[in-house]
């Protein structure tokens, strides 16, 4: 089982068939209208700021303020794998005895929300942590959630085509 990036993990708030599928080096995300978007979003959004921090090769911090950390979305449509992502980047961060805070940013609705890492935060992610390994050592792709969400999906062809 390969290290769990930081996109890999955010997968796993969002379908666990996404998630393998990403596992498996299938990747769709250079089709993607919306993942185009928020690439620009990102580009033209805090210029000033230092960005694009990696970490061991398995996160790439959006911005670095000090000792703030920051994540860029283009919607809050997914606040709260977001939100599950900016903590594992301070749990990574704080596995290597960096202290830091985090905060979820959205331009295009004007959002800075200040993320707290608690100390539940350990075990919690730790469990994701296991049910990603789970998730990926799948001799076959979960089954299809057919969700909303499933219509803006970069992977939506691999599953509904």
């Amino acid at each position: 089982m390969k290290e769990i990036s930081g996109t890999m993990y955010s997968y796993s708030y969002l379908c666990d068939r996404k998630l393998w599928l990403y596992s498996k080096d299938i990747v769709m995300e250079q089709e993607s209208e919306y993942v185009s978007m928020g690439k620009i979003i990102d580009e033209e959004s805090y210029k000033r700021d230092k960005k694009h921090l990696y970490l061991d090769d398995l996160v790439c911090i959006d911005i670095v303020r000090q000792n703030v950390i920051c994540e860029v979305k283009k919607s809050s449509s997914q606040k709260q794998m977001a939100i599950h992502q900016l903590k594992y980047y301070l749990y990574l961060l704080k596995k290597k005895g960096i202290k830091a805070s985090g905060e979820l940013l959205i331009p295009k609705e004007n959002v800075k929300e200040k993320i707290n890492f608690e100390d539940d935060d350990v075990k919690n992610i730790e469990r994701q942590l296991n049910r990603i390994s789970e998730i990926c050592s799948q001799q076959s792709p979960p089954e299809i959630i057919n969700k909303k969400i499933c219509k803006k999906c970069a992977y939506f062809e691999l599953c509904y085509i």
